[in-house]
């Protein structure tokens, strides 16, 4: 059966990490995706992985990934793309050190319209809409360092098709991949995020277009169709996404990876994690 994980914000903001692991084991889910380091955290980010590493070892669990933030790789001043790097590479080196690290939601920076006017809805008129040559070259540039680190460690870094990120689009994330061209390197699919693009493409086609580049898979969904950059998230089994048919899709198409279940509604978010859990369950 595929590996179901719950992110990290069904969560947030009222449990400790050592709650959210012991919650998360109780609840049947496979793993959590957690941060790369919250933002209400006071400690460093390896005291940060400290942390979870206690909370882990109370209720272990079998998959452990992060997500955001990731390095600020976009910006155009050498010394800080440099840090940014080193302290990422020293993070990801820590926590495979501590934890079964298999693949990571990988992201290379918020990269917004510098033109005030822009909306910050207007997605298609963000990420990499706007990305300029150097940014493309400092993004390959890293991911080919972080695909030597994936490969040392045994662990995989998945670029999310998110908004206002470079691979924002599948197009998008395909050219970094192709351009670095190493198998640590490769994608995250989350289709409900391409549904805030003016033009979406199928579940079929986006899926056609990953190949084998598939590593990692967000699942969420949408109460109605999203509306000028706005959204609401229901239910996973009640929105306007058949995620029936998309899991169907993801077996036809050969993927083992983990599934992540993740930004609940606002509310009692951990009873809304029980019945996502259960559906998808249901589905895998």
């Amino acid at each position: 059966m595929l590996p179901i994980l719950l992110h990290i914000n069904y969560f947030e903001p009222h449990r400790t990490l050592r709650e959210a692991c012991a919650l998360a084991r109780d609840l049947g889910a496979d793993g959590i995706e957690w941060r790369r380091k919250p933002a209400r955290h006071q400690g460093d980010d390896l005291a940060y992985l400290d942390e979870i590493s206690r909370a882990w070892d109370g209720a272990p669990l079998e998959w452990v990934s992060f997500g955001t933030p990731g390095p600020d790789l976009m910006t155009a001043d050498d010394a800080v793309y440099a840090r940014e790097l080193d302290i990422a590479e020293r993070f990801y080196r820590e926590a495979a050190r501590r934890f079964p690290l298999r693949v990571i939601n990988f992201q290379t920076g918020v990269l917004m319209n510098p033109a005030a006017s822009v909306p910050g809805a207007a997605y298609h008129q963000h990420g990499s809409a706007v990305a300029t040559e150097a940014q493309w070259c400092r993004a390959t540039e890293a991911l080919r360092r972080l695909g030597a680190l994936g490969e040392e460690l045994g662990c995989r870094f998945a670029l999310e098709t998110h908004p206002c990120y470079l691979h924002d689009t599948i197009p998008a994330a395909k050219r970094l991949v192709e351009s670095v061209d190493h198998p640590a390197i490769g994608l995250l699919w989350d289709y409900t995020n391409l549904l805030l693009f003016p033009e979406s493409p199928s579940m079929e086609a986006s899926l056609n277009e990953i190949g084998s580049r598939l590593f990692y898979v967000h699942l969420k969904n949408f109460a109605v169709p999203p509306v000028d950059g706005s959204f609401l998230v229901s239910a996973l089994s009640d929105g306007i996404i058949d995620v029936r048919h998309q899991i169907r899709l993801l077996k036809a198409h050969g993927y083992q990876g983990p599934l992540c279940l993740e930004a609940p509604r606002k509310g009692d978010r951990e009873w809304f994690a029980r019945g996502d859990l259960a559906y998808l369950r249901s589905l895998v």
